[in-house]
């Protein structure tokens, strides 16, 4: 019986991980994810997607600013449960410096930015070849 602890995913990460890491194995996930603390963003950290597939820091934040953020979601992981996600028009990068962790994806899920919490990680910018509803 193992003594690892392994948390649960909310409805939003599955989805998230399903457009964005779908190449990722259920075992790396489990490994990297689940176990290494609650953070999705780990995929990119832990270089479980290929480095030549999304950005980071300055080349994230820039092509974040250039991106067609209506109809974007944002979901903050941080926030007290049950409190509305922020409604924004059009954000740009600094302007989410001031969240602790964020992920904006785009209305047409081809894209996701992903904000965190450690200043030497991220920001992300990774495009999706899948389309599907978040």
């Amino acid at each position: 019986m193992s003594d690892k602890h392994i948390r649960s995913l909310s409805g939003f990460e599955k989805r998230w991980l399903k457009i964005f890491a779908a190449e990722v194995s259920k075992n790396d996930i489990e490994k990297y994810v689940l176990e290494s603390g609650p953070f999705i963003w780990h995929v990119f950290s832990f270089g479980l997607i290929a480095k030549d597939t999304y950005l980071k820091g300055d080349a994230a934040r820039n092509a974040f600013d250039e991106a067609n953020k209506n109809g974007a979601t944002y979901f903050k992981p941080f926030a007290p449960k049950g409190s509305p996600n922020p409604k924004y028009r059009s954000p740009n990068a600094e302007e989410l410096e001031q969240i602790t962790e964020c992920y904006v994806i785009a209305a047409d899920k081809s894209w996701t930015y992903v904000k965190t919490h450690e200043d030497q990680c991220g920001p992300y910018f990774c495009r999706s070849t899948i389309q599907t509803e978040i």
